[in-house]
């Protein structure tokens, strides 16, 4: 990691580099790549997929211009809880804080907005159904959705599929199981299944 870092801090010259995703919470694996999130006073707006020592970087350049108007908070969601590793004006700690508070106060979906998601689902079950390649889409489709809508019922905010289903899994064991196995066994079967605990956790 230290001659990533190097690479970063030499390219990009960073007034914050903010680490996320796996290196940042120590569950990288050999096909990790390196999230991190770079503001620099010298580079324009840049993802860099660069490959050094044999990581691949997945790394988001932005000049601290760009946050000197209004932007989304929507962008930054990853770095919630990412590991501040150079920050010399502080830009790093004020956006991280911006972010947090921005998922600390997000709206939870209404009543009606949830049910019309799940009705969504249900709708999207039956033509999975057909088993033709538009129906394996849609199948693929509702596994991918539901998962956000999972977090709608539960007021949770969606963060991605990794952290999503590693809060699914502690704070949510049943739901967990039924949605694994929907994604494992991938039948209708275990779709039906997964869809019916979904319309009962809300």
């Amino acid at each position: 990691m230290k001659n990533i870092i190097e690479y970063i801090t030499r390219k990009y010259h960073p007034l914050s580099l903010i680490l996320y995703g796996s290196y940042a919470n120590g569950t990288n694996t050999t096909n990790s790549d390196f999230d991190a999130l770079v503001i620099s006073s010298k580079h324009e707006r840049f993802h860099d997929t660069s490959v050094v020592d044999g990581v691949a970087l997945d790394v988001f350049v932005y000049p601290a211009t760009y946050f000197e108007g209004e932007y989304s908070c929507d962008e930054f969601l990853p770095i919630a809880d990412g590991k501040i590793l150079t920050d010399i004006e502080g830009r790093g700690k004020a956006l991280q804080a911006r972010v947090f508070s921005y998922l600390e106060n997000l709206p939870n979906k209404t009543t009606e907005e949830i049910r019309a998601n799940l009705d969504w689902c249900v709708k999207m079950v039956k033509r999975a159904k057909t088993a033709d390649p538009e129906g394996l889409f849609r199948h693929h489709w509702l596994l991918i959705d539901s998962l956000e809508i999972f977090c709608d019922t539960q007021s949770h905010a969606y963060l991605g599929p990794k952290k999503t289903l590693q809060w699914m899994e502690e704070a949510h064991p049943e739901a967990f199981a039924h949605y694994a196995s929907a994604l494992k066994d991938f039948t209708t079967e275990s779709l039906v299944n997964w869809i019916q605990y979904l319309q009962n956790t809300h």
